[in-house]
């Protein structure tokens, strides 16, 4: 039974994105996912960006409030450390791609795909070391805009240095492509929701099971 507790979610104008992942890394990854058909990112614009960290636990409301009216007046950096970000959610996943217990682990070589992400982790956090990068702790606006970046990268790392107990798996709904921790109890997770893609699912398999019972 799926549970009924609070789900963060990212009210982003494309609609709701819940929080399914179970870790920042995944609910980034996640932000390029499939909906009705099409791709669509959830994070096209840095601020759109801020807002999604807020509910992904990577940064905090006042952080964030701080980040938008320095953005305002610094667009070219902003513009910038966003597609740093990017580049850090298609390097990490494309070592989920190859990660997910429940994929073809033949689609990309492992090791291509980790040395991916450690460029971009190492590429977002600079010069700076680990609290510089967990913290605003420099007076310069440019510095100070680079944290959601910085903030990703270290999610990114902690995801890949020390994977989660239980499994990371793709939802096997069609369409959809997003990741999560397998966190059930009995058989393995097979969807990000129930309520979402797994009621799809088998909406789907009903649908085609009762063409063939009348064909």
């Amino acid at each position: 039974m799926e549970s009924t507790e609070f789900v963060r979610t990212y009210l982003s104008p494309l609609g709701p994105m819940r929080m399914l992942g179970g870790a920042p890394a995944l609910d980034l990854a996640n932000t390029l996912h499939w909906r009705d058909g099409s791709e669509v990112d959830f994070i096209p614009s840095y601020q759109d960006m801020l807002a999604f960290c807020t509910p992904a636990q990577l940064l905090s409301d006042d952080e964030g409030r701080a980040l938008r009216r320095l953005a305002g007046h610094h667009g070219s950096v902003a513009g910038k450390v966003h597609l740093e970000v990017l580049k850090l959610r298609q390097a990490l996943k494309s070592w989920l791609t190859v990660s997910a217990r429940n994929l073809n682990h033949e689609m990309a070589p492992g090791e291509i795909a980790l040395h991916r992400i450690r460029e971009a982790i190492a590429r977002a956090g600079g010069t700076a070391g680990f609290g510089d990068i967990l913290t605003i702790t420099s007076d310069s606006a440019n510095e100070a805009i680079h944290l959601p970046l910085r903030r990703s990268a270290a999610a990114a790392a902690l995801l890949v240095l020390f994977p989660p107990a239980n499994d990371i798996r793709q939802c096997e709904a069609d369409h959809c492509g997003g990741f999560f921790i397998n966190d059930s109890r009995s058989k393995p997770r097979r969807w990000c929701s129930m309520d979402g893609c797994g009621n799809r699912a088998k909406a789907a398999r009903y649908r085609l099971a009762h063409r063939k019972s009348i064909a």
